[in-house]
């Protein structure tokens, strides 16, 4: 059995800021870092390192970028042959730059057109499947060609065009910006009308699970007919980038161990938790070791 992952695959170039960037001046960056960031990339990466028998469907450009982000999946076992490398594109690009004072993060993103490709699919189906809104085509042929794997999807921001895929996954777990943006209801954890209403809404695009991160305020999700919160994990935050990634990424790999609901989200909560006390987004992941002793 084992994880694929279907999505994005990017070079992050990140840039450690001390005070608020304002525009026409000129900053000096000693200690900038660079590693492979995305959703799908990054969730791979972290079930590969944990020990899953992971592959990751995505693509890069013929280029040095691109070499990297190959060479850092395969460092801990990840298979990418059906990651597509483009000749007539460059890979990914993303510039982040972090507030040190509070690890907050602004990411400009230079993204590589997708064009269609077919991939070549793991060879044993896998048990679970993320997607993370990009190739879309090559996602949803994936849900139909493994009907019985578990399916989730890593959605960060509401996009009308994804509806199909929010609509047919096992797992919706999305961000507070996604569940603003769709039901419009602000979520308070203190003010349990206002997630009542929003998972209400939730429900009629995606009737299985729904799970939403709060962020520093934790994570929320429905079971049994009752809303639980999972509280944030209290941390000392030097960059925030990736944690989402990180989030999913545990997510998957405890839907693989068949945990229960609760036990998978307060897992990857921690996990979460101790990537944003490191800096980038795949660097910051922590091994399986670390989250369980800091469990």
């Amino acid at each position: 059995m084992s994880i694929l992952c279907i999505g994005q695959a990017v070079y992050d170039i990140t840039f450690p800021s001390e005070e608020p960037i304002v525009e026409n001046q000129k900053y000096r960056v000693y200690d900038r870092s660079e590693c492979m960031g995305a959703p799908a990339a990054n969730a791979a990466y972290l079930c590969g390192l944990w020990g899953m028998d992971t592959s990751l469907i995505a693509r890069v450009g013929d280029d040095l970028f691109g070499k990297e982000i190959l060479r850092t999946l395969e460092s801990v076992g990840v298979k990418t042959g059906g990651v597509r490398q483009e000749s007539e594109q460059k890979t990914s690009i993303s510039c982040i730059v972090v507030n040190k004072q509070n690890g907050n993060r602004t990411i400009l993103n230079a993204p590589l057109q997708e064009t269609e490709f077919s991939p070549n699919w793991p060879h044993d189906p896998p048990k679970v499947i993320l997607v993370d809104g990009h190739e879309v085509k090559i996602s949803l042929e994936a849900l139909k060609r493994y009907p019985e794997a578990i399916t989730l999807i890593d959605a960060g921001t509401y996009k009308p065009e994804l509806t199909e895929l929010f609509q047919t996954v096992d797992y919706l777990v999305c961000s507070e910006d996604f569940a603003v943006q769709y039901t419009g209801i602000e979520l308070n954890v203190a003010e349990p009308q206002t997630l009542e209403a929003a998972f209400a809404k939730l429900a009629e695009l995606n009737p299985h699970q729904i799970v939403v991160t709060l962020g520093e305020n934790g994570s929320v999700f429905e079971q049994d007919g009752i809303i639980n919160h999972v509280p944030a994990f209290p941390t000392k935050p030097v960059d925030t980038t990736g944690a989402g990634d990180i989030f999913h990424g545990a997510f998957a790999y405890g839907l693989h161990q068949g945990k229960d609901l609760k036990d998978i989200v307060v897992f990857a909560s921690a996990t979460a938790a101790l990537s944003v006390e490191r800096m980038g987004g795949q660097t910051s992941i922590p091994t399986l070791k670390e989250v369980e002793t800091f469990l």
